[in-house]
């Protein structure tokens, strides 16, 4: 019944004036019959004819001749989705489904192929009204690691900022180029400018009219603008749903993408009457970056932007970010752990600092550019050092996602030959909507780093300090993986491998520390905190039968 009625409303108007004219028709005919001609009133005996050329009148335009403006076509896509009316109505979305997307750079060796995520539970909040957005969802992927996430892009204090948490993490707050998702998008400020809400309503503006072909079949294009992006949106040219639109997308890792969105499967949402898509399928040049399928679709409904607001738990931290003013801030704590190095840890993803004489090298540039250019405040204030190196343990997205913002300040980034590849396309990816620190800084002249390359080991030396690299094979984490090591303090620093429990990765950390004869009294951590190396050494003998 609903679908009838969903077909019904969606007719143009004059079809569906020729459909209501009709049971009148009959009506009056009914009336006809039980009355003589002759004793009916004038008015009853010219009612048929009247009725039937009313319908006829109705019917005539039925199939009027199809839009040839960017106007037109902009008009019909509007009344197929409810009207213009109703979508300028709409304060606030909330999507709720599931699905598969790529790009989480959770890679398990040099070259391979990405494992997909497949996202469970997933709510997408949109606030219109107000400018803020928000993921809650589980990530899984096929190794079995899975994980609750909300990542939120809001305000506090008059300054847009992101907070976020996840399993076993604490609600944290961070500048907006803090956030990093693996929901539907890169950040969840991507949804207020890739819904169809927005979207559709952008094309009230629409400049130029074309044709695109999409999977063999021609769509409308119409070209437009949302905030400072062009878009281009595919209309169908037979039912005039929005069948999708093109769009310059810029990731955190990828860099600058021309990225189209489809919709597909069309429903009635609430007692707004919106028509809104409940497939979306996103595709990247190299092929479909995410499939979504929602189980429902609320508007305008209070309740729903709960989700926004800042937790009591990064109030605090929601003050500083506001405090900042727009510079980039994240929380990072400062942790010496011996003469010359420090552990910067986040409220996730850590980093070991080694002090030289002349300069400082950062191992592990985790998670985003806030973290990144909040440490190299730290490191200016508590050290007051040129950052030199930057030195990745390996090229998953969550340990490498601060690498561009140290590059923008200079430093070298020096990286083991196993996943050369990796950083060279991550540092030389375009980023331009919008730039990124790098980005900015290549703009303006400014002299950044560049990548290196190493093949089973390297050394930093000055002075009485040295850093050792090595790049190890047969870690089942990633192959190869990086270690660092601090031949003064007999410090080392790893990452993923492990943190106070015994699995196949610690194992396989023993036996390289053996192999390499290093001597290591403690192990700092790119994940948890300081450890010594004999609660390794207690943990992998434990589990031996």
């Amino acid at each position: 019944m609903q679908r009838a009625w969903t077909s019904f409303v969606e007719l143009p108007d004059r079809v569906r004036l020729c459909w209501l004219w009709l049971p009148l028709c009959l009506l009056s005919l009914q009336g006809r019959t039980g009355t003589s001609a002759g004793n009916a009133p004038a008015w009853r005996r010219l009612l048929p004819a009247a009725c039937v050329f009313l319908m006829l009148a109705g019917c005539s335009d039925a199939t009027p001749e199809p839009p040839s403006t960017a106007a037109g076509v902009s008009e019909a896509l509007l009344r197929t989705m409810g009207g213009r009316e109703a979508l300028e109505a709409v304060a606030t979305l909330r999507f709720f489904g599931g699905g598969r997307r790529l790009h989480l750079g959770q890679m398990h060796a040099a070259g391979a192929a990405e494992p997909p995520g497949m996202l469970s539970e997933l709510v997408e909040t949109i606030d219109l009204a107000n400018g803020s957005a928000a993921f809650d969802n589980w990530i899984e992927l096929p190794d079995g690691f899975r994980q609750h996430r909300t990542e939120v892009y809001t305000h506090y204090q008059g300054q847009p900022m992101g907070w976020a948490t996840g399993t076993g993490r604490p609600s944290v707050a961070t500048s907006v180029n803090g956030l990093f998702s693996w929901a539907t998008h890169n950040s969840p400020e991507f949804l207020l400018r890739r819904n169809p809400v927005s979207v559709a309503l952008a094309t009230l503006d629409a400049s130029a009219l074309g044709d695109m072909v999409i999977d063999g079949e021609s769509y409308w294009s119409l070209t437009t603008v949302l905030g400072n992006e062009t878009l281009h949106v595919y209309v169908d040219k037979d039912d005039y749903r929005l069948r999708g639109f093109g769009a310059l997308d810029t990731e955190t890792m990828w860099g600058d993408a021309n990225t189209t969105y489809l919709y597909d499967d069309w429903r009635m949402v609430g007692a707004q009457a919106l028509v809104l898509p409940f497939k979306l399928e996103i595709r990247k040049p190299d092929g479909v970056y995410a499939n979504l399928a929602y189980t429902d679709i609320r508007v305008n409904q209070a309740a729903d932007l709960a989700p926004l607001d800042v937790p009591a738990a990064a109030a605090e931290q929601a003050a500083q970010v506001a405090a900042a003013g727009g510079a980039s801030w994240a929380p990072l704590q400062w942790n010496p752990v011996a003469p010359g190095v420090t552990h910067a840890v986040g409220f996730s993803h850590h980093s070991m600092v080694v002090e030289f004489p002349s300069f400082v090298a950062v191992v592990e540039a985790p998670y985003t550019e806030a973290q990144s250019e909040t440490l190299a405040r730290l490191v200016a204030q508590h050290i007051g050092k040129p950052i030199r190196y930057v030195l990745p343990t390996h090229p998953h997205y969550d340990h490498t996602g601060g690498v561009r913002a140290l590059m923008a300040q200079g430093a070298l980034v020096l990286t083991g030959k196993g996943h050369e590849a990796e950083l060279r396309r991550l540092v030389e990816a375009p980023h331009t909507n919008p730039p990124d620190a790098l980005a900015r800084a290549i703009a303006q002249g400014a002299a950044v780093g560049r990548v290196e390359a190493f093949t089973a080991s390297a050394e930093i030396g000055e002075g009485d300090q040295q850093l050792q690299l090595f790049e190890v094979r047969g870690i089942p984490h990633v192959e190869p993986m990086v270690l660092a090591y601090v031949p003064a303090t007999h410090t080392l620093f790893q990452s993923d491998l492990f943190n106070g429990e015994v699995t196949i990765d610690a194992a396989a950390l023993y036996l390289a520390i053996e192999k390499l004869g290093l001597e290591v009294d403690q192990i700092v951590g790119g994940h948890g905190g300081v450890l010594p190396y004999s609660a390794l050494v207690a943990a992998i003998e434990g589990a031996e039968p």
